[in-house]
């Protein structure tokens, strides 16, 4: 028997979808195709496809408020991050915590040694112990040469300036004059001078970066408190409303697909959307 080239097709559709009744039979022993509207009226009988579980169902959250979160953070940057579940910018709070306060041990220390660097110097080539002296005549020592020129090039010349009574112009030297058992004299040492001062000014700037880095350990702990405080209470909100916080409404797609009546698939889609 001949089968005509449409017949020859359709019954080789009819094998690959696994729907020929047997093999040899005649595509016309094929029941005839359900009408559009009863397939219809199947599709709407049928219970509708359970939505598929979202990726951003409501957890239970039992970590800290966000007053508790910051005041954590405020202890010790990172620890409100870690108890809300932030491994990594609890990492990244704590590492700059730690670097901070290993800068400010480090610039103390070296301030420390340039401190003694210059007492020694002004001891040595200048005569003088500074250990028992205010800041303000470690300055000074730093600026003149020696004690008679302060007290001859800056108090006296003050004294004139300002009195004209040389009674009055006498106690003024009197009380501003560096005594002989504080005075110092660098001679002709432009070099132990100059030193002095390079080394005194060093000492100030290793303190100096100390205070700076006390001022990032401060800023580091601020914010680290308010990100806390702010990643708690969205944690918080999601555990009870999920992801669709009140304002920000969410939408999630649910789909399912079976084999349906003559061939056709039936496939549902569902938008779910949370206020």
């Amino acid at each position: 028997m001949i089968l005509r080239p449409t017949a020859v097709l359709l019954f080789t559709i009819s094998i690959a979808l696994g729907s020929a009744p047997r093999a040899g039979a005649s595509v016309l022993d094929l029941p005839p195709a359900t009408p559009a509207a009863d397939r219809l009226a199947q599709a709407t009988d049928m219970p509708a496809p359970a939505a598929q579980p979202s990726m951003h169902e409501p957890r239970a959250y039992d970590g800290p408020g966000p007053a508790g979160a910051a005041l954590r953070s405020l202890i010790l940057p990172g620890w409100g991050q870690l108890a809300t579940g932030h491994y990594t910018q609890a990492a990244i709070y704590g590492g700059i915590e730690v670097a901070t306060w290993t800068s400010y041990i480090t610039f103390q220390r070296q301030g420390n040694l340039r401190r003694d660097s210059y007492f020694q110097t002004a001891q040595l080539y200048a005569g003088i112990d500074l250990e028992q002296q205010d800041e303000n005549y470690r300055k000074l020592v730093g600026q003149y040469r020696s004690s008679d020129v302060y007290n001859q090039y800056v108090v006296m010349r003050e004294a004139a300036y300002f009195y004209t009574d040389p009674a009055d112009q006498e106690a003024y030297i009197a009380s501003r004059s560096i005594p002989a058992e504080n005075a110092w004299n660098w001679n002709d040492d432009r070099a132990a001078f100059d030193r002095y001062g390079e080394e005194r000014r060093s000492s100030e700037q290793a303190f100096k970066n100390g205070q700076y880095a006390l001022g990032v350990a401060v800023i580091n702990r601020v914010v680290s408190a308010i990100a806390a405080a702010r990643q708690a209470k969205s944690r918080k909100e999601k555990a009870e409303f999920g992801d669709a916080v009140p304002g920000r409404p969410q939408a999630s797609l649910a789909w399912s697909l079976a084999p349906g009546e003559s061939l056709v698939p039936d496939a549902r889609v569902s938008c779910i959307v949370r206020f």
